[in-house]
């Protein structure tokens, strides 16, 4: 039973060595100056992050309150 089940496995990992995923055609030839490729889009840098300012000192007896458990 071993020998057989060995078999079949490296007869299935060598089959699926051979399929190939599809690749974009603007990927398989790089050097097609006829291939169609996406637009570039500008995105900032900091788009999306939180400007973090200095902020007054707060009750620490409070802010524990509101992060604990209720009771």
């Amino acid at each position: 039973m071993r020998p057989r089940l060995l078999l079949i496995t490296l007869l299935g990992l060598t089959l699926g060595a051979c399929s190939a995923a599809p690749v974009p055609r603007y990927l398989a030839r790089p050097a097609d100056p006829d291939i169609r490729v996406p637009a570039l889009a500008y995105q900032s840098v900091g788009a999306g992050s939180a400007t973090l300012r200095p902020a007054e000192p707060k009750d620490w007896r409070e802010l524990n309150r509101q992060v604990g458990p209720r009771s």
